[in-house]
């Protein structure tokens, strides 16, 4: 299928010669090389400070400031240009619902394949997946990005690696406001102000206004923000640092557009920017997070840290779920499913933690533990047949559309099929983390360092049910399991690079969302799920400075994935989670970064990823045959990715940048009959600052300046492609900032 108007090597040659010629063009200036960014220090992969170069593990660092500057203010925009890491926008845009995978591993439901985290405290719904649109990107400074398991430090969900965002950091006296403006209505408003006090001492408010109009049809966003945070000396030795942010964020969610089952768009009336779905459509999320640490050194080679964070989210939430069954292009009709959620989610965490060096030793432990509770009602709307006698039409609330007119066509009050917002579930939900770690780093010699760590975790959750389908019901569903996530890390200095070898284990509880819970529906086999990863990789620096790299090869194997597969005991559920399918993935990741003159820097990113289902066999229902589908390549991971940018300072008061990024194609369905979706974008942005003083800037960026069109494909069936999301076309941003 060709998506574009050229192919993607005609762009390639293009965007990588404008690349070429703009560092190129600094050829005439001295050598004098800004090593702030490859002396990066980075805490997530260790716990430790440690020079990004020395960590025994891959790790990119994203600055929130710089994405900006170029133009990306979407949740998802950090991923780019991070190696190993691809992500599609699911249904809405941004960061509403996508999905990300990590060196190829894909997830059951959502994103719980990797662990967020704020301030290296862990950030995960009550349903057991990182939710993006609940992160306040307002408040983070810059974002460490880990590849690989580190389950062993962190505990579940940092299956495939974490996420840590780290909220602005109290470094000086700094009043800063910034006015933002862009295509489709695009407005950000911005107040900072920062102090320190002689006595060491420092406070700092942060106000965010945010509103954006939206590219589609119904996909307005606002957003305010507003982040206090304080640090206190406390005696000689500690220090306590705590902070408090408000969250309030309003989206509505445009629609997909459905697909022929080789994956041809559907023309449909309005074309990519049109709504096709059944109104009104939204992610609403309100919330207060809360966190504190205290750190105080017992002596010269003992410190002790205590960490707390509270937070507390309201959600409303209504949806149209793409519903393929319904499609008949033949009279133009599509099917969404509407479902509403009404939650309040409560999330409580606490640490401690001891570091401990001496000798040859660095040694870090601690004990966590976790509490989250979740009160949910679920409500659809649509056409139902709820005992499935045919009267109408064996439909799950189904919401039929013309896409030639963009009219829902079957909600007529005389339908009596119809429903509208019926509870059909509702329950309280708790989980329950706990876990111990323990982690030493050895000088075994003068180059030659060992990393040892283990970390023992227990969770449990219970489900008590007041609603299941439609039904009062005093129900209680319960599961507990526990997992060791082992470490080993060896690690070589030379004088200019480092090599490393290490495996690690990362799991995951397979909790997943309440639905999965209604003991009427499923059967589950409980256990979580792990990953195994062995990964070998060099970095280091060379060319006094100019020249940095960072390369990996690794092979991850994962046991007791979850699949839903239809219940085999026909006395049982109709669905039954189960576990004991095995997926791997190999890859090579490689980074270069160069800074051969005094005004020119410049990256050059390559990934190739090649996972398989090495076992897949889903049970046939209804006397039908099994599947086996052991073999095939995972749905929604591209071969290939390849990312450059480019930066020139032309004069003391002008920066120019140049981004490109091309992404393989992908296969779409189960059984691999469909395989599309690559995609390449150019970004253009300039920072202009005022001559000679630091008063004010002006950031410039234009994205997908080329304005190609190209889609996130999707499959709700095994064999075909079912629907997309258009990508987000050319748009152009401007933030002027003032600082005092």
């Amino acid at each position: 299928m060709t998506l574009f108007a050229r192919p993607v090597s005609d762009r390639l040659v293009v965007a990588l010669s404008a690349l070429l010629a703009l560092c190129g063009h600094a050829h005439a200036q001295s050598v004098s090389i800004d090593e702030e960014s490859v002396d990066e220090i980075v805490v997530t992969a260790t716990r430790r400070a440690t020079p990004i170069l020395e960590v025994a593990a891959s790790v990119t660092v994203q600055s929130v400031a710089e994405l900006r500057a170029r133009g990306f203010n979407y949740g998802t925009d950090e991923f780019r240009g991070v190696p190993g890491v691809f992500f599609r926008r699911g249904e809405g845009d941004g960061e509403e619902f996508p999905f990300i995978s990590i060196r190829g591993v894909t997830g059951n439901h959502g994103n719980d394949t990797f662990l967020a985290l704020i301030d290296g405290i862990p950030f995960v719904g009550p349903d057991e997946e990182v939710l993006l649109f609940e992160v306040p990107y307002t408040v983070v400074d810059d974002i460490e990005i880990v590849r690989g398991p580190v389950s062993a430090l962190y505990g579940r969900g940092a299956i495939a690696g974490a996420v840590n965002y780290r909220t602005h950091d109290i470094d000086g006296d700094r009043t800063e406001f910034s006015l933002g403006a862009g295509t489709e209505d695009f407005f950000r408003a911005e107040g900072h102000l920062e102090r320190e006090f002689d006595n060491g001492a420092g406070g700092m408010l942060s106000v965010v206004r945010e509103d954006f109009e939206g590219w589609r049809e119904n996909s307005r966003r606002e957003l305010t923000s507003v982040f206090l945070k304080g640090s206190l000396p406390v005696g000689d030795r500690g220090n306590l640092t705590g902070w408090v942010t408000y969250y309030d964020r309003e989206a509505e969610v445009p629609s997909v557009i459905p697909t022929l089952g080789d994956g041809t768009v559907v023309d449909v009336l309005g074309g990519e920017e049109t709504f096709l779905g059944y109104l009104p459509t939204r992610n609403d999320s309100e919330g207060l997070i809360a966190a504190a640490r205290y750190t105080t050194e017992i002596n010269d080679s003992l410190e002790l840290t205590l960490t707390g964070q509270a937070r507390q989210f309201d959600s409303d939430v209504r949806l149209n779920f793409y519903d393929f069954f319904e499609f008949d292009p033949a009279s133009s009709i599509m099917g969404v499913n509407g479902f509403a959620s009404a939650n309040e989610a409560d999330v409580f965490f606490g640490e401690a933690t001891l570091a401990w060096q001496s000798g040859r030793h660095s040694l870090i432990a601690g004990l966590s533990a976790e509490r989250a509770t979740l009160t949910e009602e679920d409500r659809w709307s649509g056409e139902i047949d709820p005992f499935f006698s045919g009267e109408c039409g064996f439909r799950f609330y189904a919401i039929l559309i013309d896409y030639s007119t963009a009219e829902v066509i079957n909600d007529d009050p005389g339908n009596d099929c119809f429903v509208r917002d019926q509870l059909r579930t509702a329950a309280d939900t708790t989980n329950t983390f706990y876990g111990a770690f323990v982690q030493d780093e050895i000088s075994l010699t003068e180059r030659l360092d060992l990393t040892l760590g283990v970390r023992f975790d227990r969770f449990e959750r219970e489900v008590d049910f007041s609603i299941v389908g439609t039904q009062p019901v005093d129900q209680r569903a319960t599961g507990d399991a526990d997992a060791v996530s082992p470490k080993v890390a060896l690690r070589y200095r030379f004088e200019n690079s480092m090599v490393y070898a290490s495996y690690g284990r990362g799991f995951n509880s397979n909790f997943g969302p309440v639905f999965q819970w209604e003991p009427d529906r499923y059967a589950r086999d409980e256990r979580p799920t792990t990953i195994d990863s062995y990964e070998i990789g060099w970095k280091g620096r060379a060319v006094n400075g100019a020249l940095d790299w960072e390369t990996a090869v690794f092979f991850l194997e994962q046991e007791d994935r979850r699949i839903f597969v239809p219940n085999p005991d026909p006395n049982g559920p109709p669905t039954l989670a189960t576990t004991g399918q095995l997926y791997s993935s190999r890859g090579l990741e490689a980074s270069l970064r160069f800074r051969p003159f005094e005004r020119a820097s410049g990256m050059i990113n390559y990934t190739y990823l090649d996972p398989e289902w090495d076992e897949l066999i889903i049970a046939g229902s209804f006397g039908a045959p099994d599947q086996d589908f052991s073999g095939v390549t995972p749905q929604g991971v591209p071969d290939n990715i390849f990312y450059a940018e480019a930066a020139y300072e032309f004069a003391s008061w002008l920066t120019g940048r140049l981004t490109y990024e091309w992404y393989d194609d992908y296969y779409v369905d189960l059984s691999n009959s469909v395989k599309t979706g690559g995609y390449d974008l150019l970004g253009v942005s300039a920072t202009i600052a005022a001559p000679g003083q630091e008063t004010w800037s002006l950031d410039i960026a234009v994205t997908n300046a080329l304005d190609e069109d190209y889609f996130f494909y999707f499959a709700g069936s095994r064999t075909m492609v079912t629907n997309v999301t258009p990508g987000v076309p050319r748009l152009a941003r401007a933030t002027l900032r003032w600082r005092f």
